[in-house]
């Protein structure tokens, strides 16, 4: 699998088949879903949108979605308030800033808030799943746009 871009859909299908799962048509639109938007971060629902006219039902789309997971060629987060995310990212794992106002996801590499986590949850000996959070906030544009109106 090549993680500059992900891996295409026969990619996935070929995992849900090694993973002992019948390759169906709802399951082969699904991973052509994925494979199509190695950076968007879509729920159950925004794939079932995605999918149109089809006989794609949100259950199937969360057994999918959690195969994809245990095998590694999808990453599930929270990024904020609603439904947890999945999606298929060039790097293996990462951080997410999201904008409260506008909405826009930003991947950030473990190792520039490593330190800060690990600052954070050390003291107390916790050891935290920093892959599945997000920092929210605003972005530079919604930021400067609010310094600009006042």
């Amino acid at each position: 699998m090549d993680r500059d871009v992900g891996p295409s859909a026969d990619e996935l299908i070929e995992g849900l088949r090694s993973a002992g799962l019948r390759v169906t048509a709802p399951r082969r639109i699904i991973c052509g879903i994925l494979a199509d938007a190695p950076g968007d971060h879509l729920n159950a629902a925004d794939i079932v949108a995605r999918a149109g006219d089809t006989s794609v039902d949100t259950s199937t789309v969360y057994r999918t979605l959690e195969v994809l997971e245990e095998l590694g060629y999808v990453h599930h987060v929270h990024l904020g308030h609603g439904a947890g995310v999945y999606h298929v990212a060039p790097e293996a794992s990462h951080h997410h800033l999201v904008c409260g106002e506008c909405g826009r996801t930003m991947d950030v590499p473990l190792e520039a808030l490593r330190r800060a986590v690990t600052a954070a949850t050390e003291p107390y000996g916790f050891v935290p799943d920093d892959t599945h959070f997000a920092i929210l906030g605003r972005c530079r544009e919604c930021a400067a746009g609010a310094d600009d109106s006042g």
